[in-house]
């Protein structure tokens, strides 16, 4: 049944209710432009909804949008009239302008890596998307809005490429590695199994065939990738969230111990603030301080962030960490003291 060509003018202005619903009609403007064939059918069945509401898509770029456009019977298709020179202004909320701000800073966790210029490609056509009205300039948002994702190790693009091509091919991988403990580069043979992003730097979860066991390679420490024919599987037991769950950041160790520790009354405040490990426990005191209970697999990370509390942080437990700690705090004592 043909569907009437005849402009109507509603009595009240339709707004685009989803996103999903703008997909839809950026694709059939684009195929109407293209002069290729645009039944309702066609729109159904490319984004997998009722042929009803694909009608009423194409009632929304003709009555809303005021696309020129009607139905030709001889060719049993959609057609435009006349070019289409301007799309009317898309509203979009204050929230969605945040976070399109956002999405361009993000941008920068990304440098380095093979997505950079799909990532660029796709924000540049979205704000060019947009009518003149709504046009979002990021530097516009600077004034009033900061995105600080800390200093960011860069990876080479290459290897980002070819650990990502070795992990989708289930080929083992040679890289030159160097090691932030030893300082020298060695070579490793591993098997890519997860590649994830911390804190806005990118790491590798793999099968270390010297180590025989899955480590964490930093990806701006490999120095070169070379894909190998010889094949892997990765095995149905490994999870990697399951393989993260006792690491307090990133470093594993071989099991888990406990460790509680005790903060002063000002710091307990902002530890309170955030959930610092899926094992946390907090036990109050009475002075206003509180006990930080975990069970992690490796101390050295929170031997660390222990420190930068100074003398308002104590580990209790266990005994090892808290040795270190004490050396570790009195070697900085050591070195203020006065020299002659």
């Amino acid at each position: 049944m043909a569907r009437s060509s005849a402009k109507r003018t509603p009595a009240t202005t339709r707004q685009i209710g989803t996103h999903p619903q703008l997909r839809r009609l950026m694709w059939a403007l684009s195929r109407l432009r293209s002069g290729q064939p645009l039944k309702a059918t066609d729109l159904a069945r490319e984004f997998e909804v009722t042929v009803r509401t694909a009608y009423r898509d194409i009632d929304f770029l003709r009555d809303e949008w005021r696309v020129p456009l009607e139905y030709d019977r001889d060719k049993g298709t959609y057609v435009l009239t006349e070019p289409v020179a301007a799309l009317p202004a898309i509203t979009i909320s204050e929230g969605e302008v945040v976070a399109l701000y956002f999405a361009e800073k993000v941008l920068a966790q990304y440098r380095g890596t093979p997505f950079e210029a799909d990532l660029r490609s796709a924000f540049r056509k979205i704000q060019e998307s947009l009518s003149e009205e709504v046009q979002v300039s990021p530097s516009s948002l600077d004034e009033f809005l900061s995105f600080d994702p800390g200093p960011l190790h860069t990876p080479e693009a290459a290897v980002f490429r070819d650990v990502l091509a070795a992990q989708r091919l289930r080929r083992k991988l040679l890289v030159r590695y160097k090691s932030l403990s030893s300082n020298r580069l060695r070579q490793r043979r591993i098997h890519p199994y997860h590649v994830f992003n911390h804190r806005g730097d990118w790491y590798l979860a793999a099968w270390d065939e010297l180590r025989r066991q899955v480590r964490i390679f930093a990806l701006h420490r490999v120095k070169r990738a070379t894909l190998t024919t010889d094949r892997y599987d990765i095995p149905r037991t490994f999870n990697f969230r399951d393989y993260m769950a006792d690491a307090f950041s990133i470093q594993k160790g071989e099991k888990t111990v406990p460790v509680a520790i005790r903060f002063a009354p000002r710091q307990a405040r902002w530890i309170r603030e955030r959930r610092w490990h899926p094992s946390a426990r907090l036990q109050e005191r009475l002075d206003g301080g509180l006990v930080l209970h975990l069970r992690i697999a490796e101390t050295s990370e929170i031997r660390r962030w222990v420190l930068q509390f100074g003398h308002e942080a104590e580990v209790l437990r266990p005994k090892s960490l808290r040795k270190e700690v004490a050396a570790d705090l009195a070697a900085t004592l050591a070195a203020y003291k006065p020299r002659r």
